[in-house]
This record gives structure tokens, C-alpha cells and sequence, in this order.
């Protein structure tokens, strides 16, 4: 087994984005690691070195990382809460992780696919995604319903996860108004995600990352 790195340092720009999961899940495994924020004028000066990788970036002892969810999988397996890992050993467990991982990447690309659009049909597209029968809105309903059936208030087993990490910070760039054209209030019929909203964010570290934050993280708040 390869020693931990003695040197973990996380660049993004001052916002939540893709790179949250990984923020989080080194704060709460208390993992010492350093949180760069770029500026738009620093990243300029940067892409050409690092290209064809994009943000966010992890650098390992000065090894360059990217790609977030390999980033974010790295950190939760390396990370425990509690005394338990943030990325189960249990194969099937860890399956049911990852799945709940992907759907939040699914929530996405509806928003990705309309940076493609015109700029006139843009909103139209948003609207209809997060409307009743739309790709954002079905996703929403699956990931509400998983988290009805958990007897635990989490959405894998019975403790905190990657999984759960995962919906936190993925509905809360939906929350935060991080997409121009999707409505914030597109998460309010979603009881079941509400509540777990709550239970991540009245986690005391999690509480503590956040109290003196503001903007679009304000959400991420209890």
C-alpha cells in the first residue's frame, strides 16, 4: 500500500462546483490539504501548462490530478467519519455509492447540453428540464425516492457516504443559482432531499466549513 501523500493541495475558483465533494470529504475525514482558489486571470495563465486537463485540479505531492470524480473517490477513500470510510470497502455497497454518484452527474448534463444552445432557446430548454416530466425532474423524483426508503436518513447503509456527499453538494448548486436559467426553487417538491439537505449541513464539520462563507454558499449552510 502507497504512503499518503504529505502534500495535498486542491485548485478551483472560489465556488463550489465539481470540486466540492472532494473538499468535503478531506474536511471531514480531517485530511490536511490545501484549498487554492484561482482567479479567472490566474487560471489564464495556468490552462496552457496543465492542457489538455481542465479545473478543477488536485496536486499530490506535486503530481497533477484531474478529473473530479476520480478526485472525489480518492478522497473518500481515504477519509473516514466517524471511524468508518467515506467510500465503503464492501464491494456491493460501494456499487450502490457509485451509482448514486453517477445520477448526480446525470442532474448535469441537461445544464451542459444547453451551453450548446442558442442563446434564444437556452431558457426554454432549462425550463422544460426541470419541469415535471423534464431530464432534471426525473432525476430529482429517483433520487428523492431513494432517500424515502432509507430507514437511516442516508443514502447508502447506515452512515455517511460519498453518496450522500455527493446529493448534498449536487442539489445545492441547483439551490444556489450556479446555472443562470435553472430556478432555484426547482428542488421545493422534493421533501425527502430537503430533509437530508439538512442532516448533512447540521453536521458539525460541515457546519464549521461553511460559517463564514457566503454567496453561493450560503446554501450549504443548516
Amino acid at each position: 500500500m502507497e504512503k499518503m501523500p504529505s502534500s495535498i493541495k486542491v485548485r478551483y475558483f472560489d465556488m463550489a462546483g465539481r470540486v466540492e465533494p472532494t473538499r468535503l470529504c478531506l474536511t471531514l475525514g480531517g485530511v490536511p490539504f490545501e484549498d487554492e482558489i484561482l482567479t479567472w486571470e490566474s487560471w489564464g495563465a495556468m490552462k496552457p501548462t496543465v492542457a489538455p486537463r481542465h479545473m478543477p485540479l488536485m496536486e499530490l505531492d506535486g503530481e497533477l490530478i484531474s478529473q473530479s470524480v476520480a478526485m472525489a473517490r480518492w478522497a473518500a477513500k481515504i477519509s473516514k467519519y466517524e471511524g468508518r470510510p467515506l467510500y465503503p470497502e464492501d464491494p456491493l455497497e460501494a456499487l450502490r455509492v457509485d451509482e448514486v454518484g453517477d445520477m448526480i452527474g446525470e442532474l448535469f448534463l441537461p445544464v451542459v447540453k444547453s451551453f450548446s444552445l442558442p442563446e434564444d432557446e437556452r431558457e426554454k430548454f432549462c425550463v422544460a428540464a426541470v419541469s415535471e416530466g423534464g431530464d432534471v425532474h426525473k432525476w430529482l423524483v429517483h433520487i428523492d425516492s431513494i432517500l424515502g426508503r432509507s430507514t437511516s436518513g442516508f443514502a447508502v447503509g447506515d452512515h455517511l457516504t460519498l453518496a450522500d456527499i455527493s446529493i448534498f453538494t449536487g442539489v445545492n448548486m441547483f439551490a444556489s443559482g450556479h446555472f443562470d436559467l435553472i430556478s432555484k426553487d426547482c428542488l421545493a417538491p422534493f421533501k425527502n432531499i430537503a430533509q437530508h439537505r439538512e442532516k448533512i449541513a447540521n453536521i458539525p464539520e460541515v457546519k464549521a466549513r461553511y460559517a463564514d462563507k457566503e454567496g453561493v454558499f450560503s446554501v450549504y449552510k443548516a
